[in-house]
This record gives C-alpha cells, structure tokens and sequence, in this order.
C-alpha cells in the first residue's frame, strides 16, 4: 500500500515537471479586434490570448476497480492551476495548450471536440470557460473538468522586436537542454536533446518592459478507504526579464505542502519544502534550423484519425435537452458488457457532477471573492451530495465492444 501511495506521490511530481514547460506556437504578430477589448469575446476573433485555467482529473476507472475488489470508498484526484499560459485561436479552433486537446469554438462560444465526442463545454461573452468530458491515458478513463478565463493579446500588449533572441538553457524539473525563442512578444523554446513523445511546451508572454511570469499549482488528492489519506499540493511560480542584447535573468521558486495517514503507523506524515534557482542566460546565435527546432503541436493532432461518429448512438453526439432536467453520457471500451456499463455510468455521473459544480461557482460569491482551495473542496463535496439521476439511456456496440450510458437528472 505504501508503494501504492509513493507511485501516486511521482507521479504527481512527474506531471509537475512537465507542466512548468511553455508550449511552442507560431509567432504571428496578430492584432485582436478592437471591438472584442470591450469585454464581448463572442464570436471570437483569431489571435492570441492568454489562457489562465485551473484543470481537474478524476480516476474514475481506478477509483471503480478498486471498490470492485475491496468494497472501499477510492478518491483519485489531481487538480492543476495554471497562469501565464498563451495559445492561439484561429479559424473556430483553439488548441489548449496542457492537456494537448484541440478544442473548436462557434460563432455562439459551444466548445466541442473533434478528437474527443465526450468533450463539451461554452466559452462567455466575458472571457469565462469550462469544459469536460472523458479522457483517456494509459487505457484507463478519467473525467476531466477545466474552467478558466481567456484574456486577449493583441501586439499592443506584447513586447517589441527589441527582446527578440535565442538563448541555450536548462530545464530546471529535467535537468535538459532547451532552445529558447523570443520573437512576436512571446517566450516559446524545445528541448534541444530527444524527448519522449507527445509533449510540446507552450508559449509565455513577454510584457512590453521585458519581464514574464508562470505559476503552476497541483494539488492530489488521494484516499484509499480506511487504509491511507493524501493531500498534497506543489506550486511553482518561474518569473524573469529579458534584457535587450544581453540576455535573460530568471528565478523560480517550488514550494511544496501536504499531509498523509497511513492506517498501518496512524501517524500523520506531514511534508513541506521550498527550493529558489536563479540563473542568467546569455544571447546566443541564430542557429539556420530555430524553424525546425522550434515546432507546433498542433499540426500533430490535426493529422490523427478522427472517430467514426457513425458508432455512437445519436442521443449521445447531441444530448437531451429538457427545462428542469440535466444530462450526462459516458462511454467506456471493455470486452465485459456488464464492466464497460459500470465504467460508463461512472464517468457520465462525473459530469454531471461537473455541471453542479458550474452552476454553484457561477451562484457562489465566496468563490468571486477567490477563497482559495478550501472553496474549492466544500464546492465539490456539495456537488457531489446533489447527485441524483437515473440512467435514461444506454446502449453496447457490440463491434467496437464500447458501452454508451445517458444519464438524466433533476435540477432546481
């Protein structure tokens, strides 16, 4: 069991390292349209924007297998706040930059997913989004929930050709060479050695006095029965500024919290940390190949296979909608009908427990007024008490051996 929680605890650092990365973009010099500076993003122009969001995975499938073979109560649960983040929208498509997906946005701010049937969402006139659905890694389903807020960048807000520049540093998580780039106000770089694959880093902005910032904060959140309890949280903040024709000066601060129970000792294990790196890093060259070195994701998952809509059933591609009522779907790939359904079920009522979640924020002052994660954890808990639906529709497809579940629920 110790093993177990250790394995979670890397894993958790793991995904750490890789999101203190900034993903690659193109280094267009786009102007957003005045008109959406008045505080009505809707429909929204292309362009670049800052993409602030905090990103919630839930181990559905885990947390289902392990009351199966214990009859024990598993929270599996990590929870992702980012800021400083920027990515591109153009032509209805945006790419989020973390978690890889490539989201598509209409004239009226629906967010779906050509990758992803599972993934629905809205962005508002305001800037504000959320968006969930299913997500899978490592054959194993995950309900994933993000909500944030997307700020405009139009080259008025972007430092000038006077910070453009190549810089060699070093990955601070990995210890890894990257090749950094400074063109169009934005701080995009690559790894110069080989890294594994999937992984693209993001774009940051340069402000017009030289400086940028990023923070990151994940906090897990992992219970297994009465055997052990975790709650960890690890932030990261890297801020730095670019000095034109000398270099860049950077600092970054870790700071690490949290507090385990093993029911073997009974002793609270309580962990805490800070650690502060500084460096400066001189100008370098050009090198003939930085258009090479430095690439885009997204042109990657624009050549992946798309799924066959044909195998879904229809109440699952365009939900129900009923007044007073709240829908959900699931599906879940398993040779076992009876498992597949379960799992199914699993993830559509983690949706629902999603859009409870959006409908208390939305209502709830206390989180305008930014409580913090204390906030955060009552909001859950209570959406997951509201929790009363019913399976209004569910179907196996016997070729793709993939269980559809539509859930139906009351809300007020």
């Amino acid at each position: 069991m110790k093993r177990l929680i250790f394995y979670v605890l890397a894993v958790s650092l793991i995904f750490f390292s890789c999101g203190s990365a900034q993903r690659t973009g193109r280094e267009a010099d786009e102007t957003a349209d005045p008109q959406k500076m008045s505080g009505n993003l809707l429909p929204l122009a292309n362009g670049w924007y800052q993409y602030d969001f905090t990103r919630t995975l839930k181990g559905i499938e885990d947390e289902q297998n392990f009351f199966a073979s214990t009859g024990m109560k598993m929270v599996q649960e990590m929870t992702w706040k980012y800021s400083g983040v920027v990515t591109n929208f153009e032509n209805g498509s945006l790419y989020d930059p973390v978690t890889g997906i490539e989201l598509l946005i209409d004239s009226k701010g629906i967010i779906s997913c050509a990758e992803n049937v599972s993934i629905r969402g809205a962005l508002n006139n305001d800037g504000t989004f959320s968006w969930s659905g299913i997500h899978v890694e490592h054959e194993r389903i995950n309900s994933i929930f993000v909500k944030g807020n997307m700020t405009p960048l139009p080259a008025s807000e972007r430092g000038g050709r006077e910070y453009d520049g190549v810089y060699h540093m070093t990955d601070s998580g990995t210890g890894k060479r990257q090749l950094v780039k400074i063109s169009g106000g934005f701080y995009v770089w690559n790894y110069i050695d080989e890294v594994e694959a999937g992984f693209t880093p993001w774009p940051v902005l340069i402000k017009k006095d030289g400086t940028f910032s990023f923070s990151m904060d994940l906090t897990t959140v992992m219970e297994m029965g009465t055997l052990s309890k975790m709650n960890y949280s690890t932030g990261f903040l890297s801020e730095g500024k670019v000095v034109p024709g000398k270099g860049i000066s950077m600092e970054e601060v870790t700071r690490s919290a949290g507090m385990g129970t093993d029911s073997a000792s009974g002793a609270p294990q309580i962990y805490s940390g800070t650690q502060i790196r500084a460096g400066e890093f001189p100008n370098e060259m050009v090198p003939k190949d930085i258009d090479e070195i430095i690439k885009t994701g997204k042109s990657q998952i624009q050549k992946l296979p798309k799924p066959d809509r044909a195998s879904y059933p229809a109440w699952y591609i365009d939900l129900p909608v009923k007044t007073g009522l709240a829908y959900a779907a699931g599906e879940k790939t398993f040779d076992d009908k009876d498992t597949a359904f379960t799992m199914a079920q699993a993830a559509a009522a983690a949706n629902l427990a999603d859009q409870i979640m959006t409908r208390i924020i939305s209502s709830s002052s206390d989180v305008s007024g930014n409580m913090g994660t204390a906030i955060d954890d009552r909001i859950r808990t209570e959406a997951l008490s509201r929790l009363n639906y019913k399976v209004a529709e569910q179907y196996y497809n016997p070729n793709t051996k993939t269980a559809f579940v539509l859930l139906e629920m009351e809300i007020k």
